[in-house]
């Protein structure tokens, strides 16, 4: 009997220490890949429709907004405070922004959250002064929360991505995050967002030329050179492995065809495969590779905002 005893209290000994050993062993990364991973598809501006003068194809954001509801997805969109209209929706720089009832139905109807992308759209970088500064971050939380949107402390899109270390420092006073455009790595870590400067990596989703070497629309001339995002990468965004953040910005979205090759506002988003449809404009993306990627997104991913995520990974909301 006593060897059966000494027997079994030997197996739960040894069972005791490979479990302590085991909880010893686990480290930052261990509990990284147990937890959730997160996803915010974010429209930059928050542009309301891609041309002063819309053409057929020309999707507006409450159109977009629909689609994605559709798909069970909201978003966050980037907001120009001085660039909201009251009374009507403002032309400016050639496109259409949106008004504040625009934005209170994309949040009330659609779900939709927004941050900040500045007072003014001013870049960071040609600043002198800590007022001037503020004046176009911080000051713009307090105007967006007047407005009834609470969570634009969660990111700061710095406008054309531009930002210095005095920006960097004003900016980490008000805002969880502050945008910073990416290729590589594709999605955020706790550990890289909630170092400072709290960059949080966004992948731009961009129009351009086609992506098949065989059309004349591989190689004809397009503002910045740019290409046409590829699908598969934007998919990749949207299923960040346990403990990432997925973050894809667009701009605006066409649909359909028209124009001729070499105009700025022309697109053709008709055919079957993604990698032969372009768009004149790099801030124009065909509807129809943007949805795509939308339903092939993680399921399990948790679709929100970049206030909660702060709140999720311990940076909070700062206290300016």
């Amino acid at each position: 009997m006593r060897k059966s005893l000494l027997i079994v209290g030997t197996a739960l000994t040894t069972c005791f220490l490979t479990s302590a050993a085991s909880a010893v062993q686990s480290g930052p990364q261990d509990r990284e890949a147990a937890a959730p991973s997160y996803v915010t598809i974010m429209a930059g501006r928050t542009i309301y429709q891609a041309a002063c003068q819309p053409t057929p194809g020309m999707r507006s954001l409450l159109q977009t907004a629909s689609d994605l509801k559709s798909l069970g997805v909201t978003a966050v969109g980037g907001v120009v405070v001085n660039r909201i209209g009251t009374a009507a929706r403002p032309c400016i720089r050639g496109v259409i922004y949106p008004t504040w009832n625009d934005l209170t139905t994309l949040k009330t109807t659609y779900g939709w959250n927004f941050v900040s992308q500045g007072m003014n759209y001013v870049e960071m970088t040609t600043l002198s002064t800590d007022e001037q500064r503020y004046q176009e971050t911080g000051a713009t939380i307090p105007a967006l929360a007047a407005r009834g949107h609470t969570k634009a402390w969660g990111l700061f899109n710095y406008p054309n991505d531009l930002q210095d270390a005095p920006a960097q420092a004003m900016v980490s006073k008000y805002f969880s995050f502050g945008r910073v455009y990416t290729e590589s790595p594709l999605t955020n870590s706790p550990k890289s967002a909630t170092t400072y400067p709290y960059p949080l990596l966004t992948y731009s989703i961009n129009g351009g030329r086609c992506s098949n070497p065989s059309l004349p629309c591989y190689s004809f001339p397009v503002r910045n050179d740019r290409r046409t995002t590829a699908l598969p990468d934007i998919v990749k965004v949207l299923r960040p492995a346990a403990g990432q953040y997925g973050l894809v910005q667009f701009y605006r979205l066409v649909d359909g065809k028209y124009g001729k090759m070499g105009q700025a506002n022309a697109f053709d988003c008709t055919s079957a495969d993604w990698r032969n449809r372009w768009t004149g404009h790099p801030e124009n993306f065909c509807r129809n590779t943007f949805l795509t990627a939308v339903k092939q997104r993680s399921t399990t991913a948790i679709m929100t905002t970049p206030a909660d995520v702060a709140t999720a990974w311990g940076r909070g909301r700062p206290t300016g």
